[in-house]
């Protein structure tokens, strides 16, 4: 039996050698380039000589990153939070809106950095906890590589987490500076009960097995038990344990090839882009007459040559090569990132917190869903903790990731389809909402109540 806390199961180990590869061409140039040769080989890595060693740090320094991975990601985010979520939460849970985590973090701001998160690796974690103290639960986010092992069974012809081990960094005063240890959090399911313990190595040991030093049982509304794990991963095509390819794994790939690319490319300008200047029929005499009076060049100074002489300027033939690898590559970057927010119309692989509207599916689409979903179930569990009502919990990210301009036409078909009774009102509510004429998060029954109240204008 391994008792070991800090067991990393195999799928995490293959998988955490691409994120790191991943979340550095994300960081962009400063990282890549202070990584070396990990993404650029060196010229002659069998050269150890000082020589040799300046020419590859000259030829690393030349080289030029373009991040257009990075640049990408970002414009992924702000094009899915270019209108604010929808939230419905109970009123004892409206502090998540400005505090999810406990330490001043918005659940807006957790959910951009969440769906950061899966674009880059394509997995994140979040985890509900209670703080007894306030009486108020939080949302923790944990990163793909703190997420080192879990587990399920089949219970109840359903799959259900039994283990989940986080991996945590927390700072311990020391004087006016600090340290930083490592814990490990255990939540398990065991007897059909949810149980957590923290793992740490005892105060006076850098290097001795982990103990238990805390455990608790938490409670729903201070009675009964937890009959499940409130931890959910978030994932890039859906949210079970399954580790999912990173969205953008195949433009990191082409980004890094440019990169390589233009290396060479730079290498080969400065090593051969200046003209070299040449003087041709000399005889030693000339020759050696040159050399002790020196030669000038430019237009108002005649250089004197021998009869059969000649001066000509050298030029290297264009390096067309590396350029047409580069501009190849960079043509492929731009239609892959056109393709992650490409519309289609196939299925979605998670269910939309907001079902009654559609929205059509891209690479984003699903990850914003997926991270939608995830955090309308842990709202969903902070209710839970607090003993309130879960039926009209919701949060969902905008899926109009493209603005629609409302014409003249537009707006007067719907309205003459709804006066006629062709849709309904929630009907011409929703399609006013979809071009931004009415406030998207307003609730379609109230806006039509406010509708009728309003004082007749002449």
């Amino acid at each position: 039996m391994n008792n070991d806390i800090t067991f990393i199961r195999p799928e995490f180990k293959q998988a955490s050698i691409n994120w790191e590869k991943m979340r550095d061409v994300c960081a962009g140039a400063e990282i890549i380039k202070s990584k070396g040769n990990q993404y650029l080989p060196f010229l002659d890595p069998t050269d150890k000589s000082e020589r040799n060693k300046k020419r590859n740090h000259d030829y690393v320094s030349r080289a030029v990153f373009y991040n257009i991975t990075g640049h990408s990601k970002i414009g992924l985010i702000g094009m899915a939070f270019r209108k604010d979520p929808v939230v419905s939460v109970p009123d004892k849970l409206d502090y998540l809106k400005i505090n999810a985590d406990g330490a001043g973090t918005s659940i807006y701001q957790q959910s951009q950095s969440t769906l950061e998160s899966v674009l880059e690796v394509g997995r994140h974690g979040l985890y509900v906890d209670y703080n007894s103290d306030s009486n108020e639960t939080v949302i923790l986010t944990y990163k793909a590589e703190d997420i080192i092992n879990w587990r399920t069974e089949r219970i109840n012809g359903k799959d259900k987490l039994v283990l989940v081990v986080l991996r945590e960094v927390v700072e311990i005063p020391d004087g006016y500076g600090f340290k930083d240890i490592t814990q490990y959090r255990e939540l398990a399911l065991e007897d059909g009960a949810f149980i957590c313990r923290v793992w740490r190595r005892k105060s006076d040991s850098s290097s001795g097995p982990y103990e238990i030093s805390s455990e608790y049982k938490p409670t729903p509304a201070g009675k009964g038990k937890w009959e499940e794990i409130p931890f959910t991963f978030v994932g890039a095509q859906n949210n079970d344990p399954t580790i999912d390819d990173s969205p953008l794994s195949s433009l990191i790939e082409i980004n890094l090839g440019h990169y390589r690319n233009s290396a060479d490319y730079e290498d080969s300008l400065f090593f051969c882009g200046q003209v070299q200047p040449a003087i041709i029929g000399l005889d030693t005499e000339w020759r050696d007459f040159l050399e002790k009076n020196g030669v000038k060049i430019g237009s108002r100074t005649p250089l004197l040559l021998p009869k059969g002489g000649n001066f000509v300027y050298a030029q290297a033939q264009p390096n067309t090569l590396a350029k047409e690898g580069m501009d190849t590559k960079r043509d492929y970057m731009v239609a892959l990132g056109a393709r992650l927010i490409e519309q289609n119309s196939s299925a979605k692989t998670a269910t939309q917190a907001n079902g009654d509207q559609t929205a059509s599916t891209s690479v984003l689409g699903i990850c914003c869903s997926n991270v939608s979903e995830a955090y309308t179930i842990a709202i969903k569990w902070c209710a839970h903790y607090l003993g309130l009502s879960v039926d009209d919990v919701i949060y969902s990210i905008n899926q109009e990731f493209i603005a629609k301009v409302a014409d003249s036409g537009m707006i007067t078909s719907i309205v003459s389809s709804w006066q006629s009774g062709a849709i309904r009102d929630e009907d011409m509510v929703r399609a006013m909402q979809k071009i931004d004429l009415i406030d998207p998060s307003a609730d379609p029954n109230d806006v039509m109540q406010e509708l009728k109240d309003a004082e007749p204008q002449l």
